[in-house]
């Protein structure tokens, strides 16, 4: 799924989301489905404010959680959700989908719509370190009225819908040939002809053929036999013991000249002398 997502983050559109964040002052973050930071616009880190809440008063683990939290509800909502973190920062985070399927999440925050540090948060930090840093970083940060708020998250709603309508064609094209090279990968112990690998995924050969040139620059055949030859070199180096023709029985040539003939002419040199190649 991160593969994906980074369809989408092309540098025309990062460029996109690198302008919202100039324009605001307010950070954006993508993440794949599992949470995993793909990237964050013009690369901007958390705001001091908030490395002083996680590193100095309250820890990270409470930002962390309401992170997935909230990633989690607007996943079950199918839709921006907004809200206010622990530390009294505004923060709102999209799902984005194709074709009804997950595929990652967008997240803006760092920004504020109350004028003073909450309460508590200043007599703990008042109480531990006896200054008025916490406040001078909190008045650092981008303020909004509420009005101008939903603005800006029903504007960053409208650029997220708009770039998947924009890419979903390319999108589409990538989950499918994703779908089938998994499909080849858990069956590489045999043949997957192109007629297979259509039937999977519901197309037909001809668009299957299509979208392999397309989005590959190879043929199904040409792919498959590399996937193939991929797995037989990971048997060469993890599994040293295995003889050529073992190998060439674990990815589905039984005649192992057939496959020393295949290697060379996709690797340009034989299986006896990659394996030599590969001994420290």
């Amino acid at each position: 799924m991160k593969q994906t997502l980074e369809i989408i983050l092309k540098p025309e559109i990062e460029k996109l989301f690198d302008q919202f964040c100039s324009i605001f002052g307010i950070r954006i973050i993508f993440y794949s489905v599992a949470g995993k930071i793909l990237k964050t616009g013009l690369n901007r880190g958390d705001s001091q404010f908030c490395r002083l809440i996680q590193q100095q008063l309250c820890g990270i683990d409470k930002c962390l959680a309401m992170d997935e939290e909230k990633r989690q509800e607007c996943a079950i909502a199918g839709e921006t959700v907004s809200y206010r973190c622990h530390a009294g920062l505004n923060e709102a985070v999209a799902p984005i989908y194709v074709d009804n399927q997950l595929i990652g999440f967008a997240m803006i925050g760092q920004f504020r719509t109350i004028r003073t540090t909450p309460h508590d948060l200043t007599r703990a930090w008042h109480k531990k370190y006896h200054n008025v840093e916490l406040e001078q970083a909190f008045h650092k940060l981008p303020y909004f009225e509420p009005e101008k708020v939903r603005d800006i998250i029903g504007f960053f709603s409208v650029i997220i819908d708009y770039i998947v309508t924009k890419e979903i064609v390319a999108l589409r094209g990538n989950l499918v040939i994703s779908r089938i090279i998994s499909h080849i990968e858990k069956n590489i112990h045999r043949s997957v002809s192109v007629e297979e690998a259509a039937q999977t995924v519901g197309k037909s050969v001809s668009t299957i053929t299509h979208l392999f040139r397309k989005v590959t620059g190879k043929s199904f055949k040409q792919t498959l036999i590399n996937r193939k030859l991929d797995v037989a070199e990971r048997y060469f180096r993890q599994a040293p013991n295995l003889s050529i023709s073992e190998v060439a029985a674990k990815v589905g040539y039984d005649d192992p000249f057939y496959f020393s003939r295949l290697y060379r002419k996709y690797r340009g040199i034989s299986p006896s002398e990659y394996l030599a190649l590969d001994k420290p």
